[in-house]
């Protein structure tokens, strides 16, 4: 902070911040009390009185605010046993994968122009599902307009708890998680799909009262994406065809004692068969010698190629 005043020496302040305003001003002394004014009064509340502020000269009518969170990883010692800040910097679920490092979580709302309209920071150890319910509940209180608001959010948010404590009388967006038995049914049931405007889209509509709040469910179906599945379904039963093919052969050239150690060995394979159309056909051949006694077993199985 020391160096802060080197920063603004090439810079207008007095046109940026007012007359009188010169780049020694700017030090570490009027910086560190203006953080210790924002932290009392604050930073959250501050920053959604200077949204609510541009909102009255900006007027963007109904609103789709878009609640999110981020994990911002840090390296150091903190102070958290003397308990001295706002939030407690500890290791929690790293969105970044560095399940190593402690963090604090930015919960973050914008609106459908990317314009933020609320930010508060939160402990590392903060659960999206809470959080995301925590951020509605807030900009609910403090965005205080005559627009309409639609509070849209991952499946995360998707919970019962979530959904009762929001009530009837707030519009919210979200994802259903195919976790929910209800969604996992219809999903895999025959759907009356309805055509969209755009042809790659088909949809269908379901009343629903999930959490004992009534809703609407709406269920999407995109052929490109159907045509990407389809195709990485089929280069992966390919790859497994292959795979179990060379396991076959090395099967196959085996013998075995008598037939009863060649079955058990069928009913110990481990490729999976449920892949193909068709059963897996067994035939036991044998070997007799000169004195007319079976010597040996072998073991041919087949599957079929058809995907």
């Amino acid at each position: 902070m020391s160096l802060v005043p080197e920063f603004y020496e090439d810079i207008a302040t007095e046109r940026l911040l007012g007359a009188g305003v010169r780049p020694e001003h700017l030090n570490e002394y009027a910086l560190g009390e203006t953080l210790d004014a924002i932290a009392a009064y604050g930073p959250t509340r501050l920053f959604t009185g200077i949204v609510l502020r541009m909102m009255k000269n900006m007027p963007l009518g109904i609103q789709r605010l878009h609640h999110d969170t981020t994990s911002i990883n840090v390296t150091g010692d903190y102070d958290n046993e003397s308990r001295t800040r706002l939030i407690e910097i500890v290791r929690g679920h790293s969105k970044d994968h560095r399940d190593d490092l402690k963090q604090f979580v930015i919960s973050l709302v914008t609106n459908q122009h990317g314009i933020p309209v609320f930010m508060e920071p939160l402990s590392g150890n903060m659960s999206d599902k809470k959080s995301l319910l925590k951020s509605i509940q807030a900009v609910r209180e403090n965005l205080v307009t005559n627009q309409k608001i639609y509070h849209m959010a991952d499946s995360a948010f998707y919970t019962e708890d979530n959904i009762r404590n929001l009530g009837r009388q707030c519009h919210w967006i979200s994802h259903v998680p195919l976790t929910i038995t209800e969604a996992k049914t219809l999903v895999s049931s025959e759907v009356a799909w309805a055509a969209c405007k755009d042809i790659r889209y088909k949809y269908a509509i379901y009343e629903n009262s999930y959490g004992e709040i009534p809703q609407k469910w709406v269920l999407f179906h995109s052929a490109e994406q159907q045509n990407r599945i389809n195709a990485t379904f089929r280069t992966r039963m390919e790859r497994q065809l292959k795979k179990d093919k060379t396991a076959l052969k090395k099967l196959c050239s085996k013998g075995f004692a008598c037939e009863s150690d060649a079955r058990a060995v069928i009913d110990h394979l481990s490729f999976p068969y449920f892949l193909y159309t068709t059963p897996i056909a067994l035939r036991i051949s044998f070997c007799f010698g000169s004195s007319g006694t079976c010597t040996s077993h072998s073991l041919l199985l087949a599957l079929s190629e058809t995907l």
